[in-house]
């Protein structure tokens, strides 16, 4: 059972990459993963978009007391 665990962690690492830097284009990865993850080239290519991504520096303006977030 554990065996399987760490291959379903490894096969969505490039989805699980994506999402944990925030980028904006982690609903790409993760559709690429889903489809094309099974194959070699496919999971690789997933990989590397969710690490070359740019998330962008994440900007937190405080005005008069209210907090508003944005990139």
């Amino acid at each position: 059972m554990t065996f399987l665990l760490v291959l379903f962690a490894i096969y969505w690492l490039p989805t699980i990459v994506a999402i944990a830097r925030q980028t904006n284009s982690a609903l790409g990865v993760a559709v690429l993963n889903f489809f094309l993850g099974w194959t070699v080239i496919g999971w690789i290519v997933a990989l590397m978009w969710a690490l070359a991504a740019s998330s962008g520096p994440h900007v937190v303006v405080i005005e008069n007391g209210r907090v508003v977030s944005g990139r």
